[in-house]
C-alpha cells in the first residue's frame, strides 16, 4: 500500500522536541514534507521548526499536552488549517517511571497511560476523518517492550502493549471498511535520546539504554520509510528483533536473563537523586534535542533493519 513521496506529504509529529521525535521531524523536513510538530515544550518546538525550514520545507510548532484530548483535537485541527490535510500522522510521544512495580504510585501509572495509550488513542480519534480523506497512515512509534515486560519498566511495557491491541483492532476494522488508512507499528530497541535525563526514577542511579544502543537518525530513516510504504510491524535494531524472536520461543530464557541483568542493564552505575527534576508531569525547561549521554556508545546505523527491509513487507 504505497503512499505519496515524502516531499508531497504533510506530516504531523508528536513528542517532536527532543529524540526520536525530534530526528523524525528534521528528517521528513530534509525530505521535503510540510511539518507540524508537537510537544509541550514550546522553545524546542520553535528550534525544530528552525531546523526543518533550513532545509528549504514548511513548519508549524503547536504546543500541547497530548494527555489532553482537546489539546490534541486543537493541534490536528491547526495542522490542517495551515495545510489543508493531513498524510501521516507519527505518534511518538512517551513518559516513563523507573521503578518496581510495588514502588509505582496511582497517580505515576495513570499519567504513564494517559500520555503513552490516551495520547496516541486521542490523536488516532482526531486525525483519522483526515486520513480518510488523504488515504493517509497512522504511524504509531511503539517499542519492542509491547511484547515483553521487563523490570523497572511496568507502566511504559503495559502502556505500549495495549496500545498494541487497540490498533490491531483499528486495522482490521479499517481495512473492512476499505478506508485506505494504513496503521504501521515501528518497534524499536534502545536509543540514544534525552529521556534518560529526563525521566522519573526510582533507583537512584542514571538510566541508561539497554545496550545495543543507536543513534536516532537511522530509527528515524526506517520510520518515515513507513510513511511512504506502510509495514504492519517493523522491529528496528538487532535488539528490538532478538527480544522478540526470544519472547517468542523461549520467554522462560528471557525471565532468567532478566532476573541476572535486566537491572544493571538500565542503569549506568552513576548515583542519581531520587528527587532529581523529571518531565513525568510538566516539562523541563530548556531544548535538549534529538541525541542524549550516550553517543559515544551508540551505533549510527541498523544493518538487521536494512537487511528486513529487503525481504517481503508484513
Amino acid at each position: 500500500m504505497r503512499k505519496k513521496p515524502l516531499s508531497e506529504q504533510v506530516v504531523l509529529v508528536t513528542g517532536a522536541s527532543s529524540g526520536l521525535g525530534r530526528a523524525i521531524a528534521r528528517g521528513a523536513g530534509e525530505r521535503g514534507a510540510k511539518v507540524v510538530v508537537t510537544a509541550r515544550n514550546g522553545e524546542a518546538l520553535e528550534n525544530c521548526v528552525a531546523e526543518i525550514e533550513r532545509f528549504g520545507s514548511e513548519a508549524l510548532a503547536v504546543p500541547g499536552d497530548c494527555a489532553d484530548r482537546e489539546q490534541v483535537e486543537r493541534v490536528v485541527g491547526r495542522a490542517v488549517e495551515r495545510f489543508g490535510r493531513i498524510d501521516t500522522y507519527v505518534a511518538n510521544a512517551i513518559v516513563t517511571v523507573y521503578s518496581e512495580v510495588e514502588r509505582l504510585e496511582p497517580a505515576e501509572l495513570r499519567r504513564v497511560m494517559d500520555v503513552n495509550f490516551f495520547g496516541v488513542v486521542y490523536g488516532f480519534w482526531a486525525v483519522l476523518p483526515h486520513l480518510r480523506e488523504s488515504k493517509g497512515t497512522f504511524l504509531h512509534v511503539s517499542s519492542a517492550l509491547a511484547y515483553r515486560g521487563i523490570p523497572l519498566q511496568a507502566a511504559y511495557c503495559a502502556s505500549k502493549a495495549a496500545l498494541r491491541g487497540f490498533l490491531e483492532s483499528a486495522r482490521v476494522e479499517l481495512q473492512k471498511d476499505g478506508s485506505g488508512v494504513a496503521v504501521s507499528l515501528v518497534l524499536p530497541g534502545a536509543i540514544n535520546t534525552p529521556q534518560f535525563d529526563r525521566d522519573r526514577q526510582k533507583i537512584g542511579c542514571q538510566p541508561q539504554p539497554v545496550p545495543p544502543i543507536y543513534q536516532p537518525e537511522p530509527f528515524a530513516e526506517v520510520t518515515l520509510r513507513c510513511a511512504e510504504r506502510p509495514i504492519r510491524e517493523l522491529p528496528v535494531g538487532w535488539g528490538a528483533q532478538k527480544l522478540l524472536w526470544g519472547q517468542k520461543l523461549a520467554p522462560r530464557v528471557g525471565d532468567r536473563i532478566l532476573r541476572r541483568s535486566g537491572w544493571k542493564s538500565q542503569q549506568t552505575g552513576e548515583p542519581k537523586p531520587l528527587d532529581a527534576p523529571d518531565n513525568l508531569f510538566d516539562t523541563l525547561p530548556g531544548d535538549p534535542g534529538a541525541h542524549g549521554r550516550f553517543d559515544d556508545r551508540s551505533r549510527g546505523s541498523t544493518v538487521w533493519t536494512r537487511l528486513r527491509l529487503l525481504l517481503p513487507k508484513g
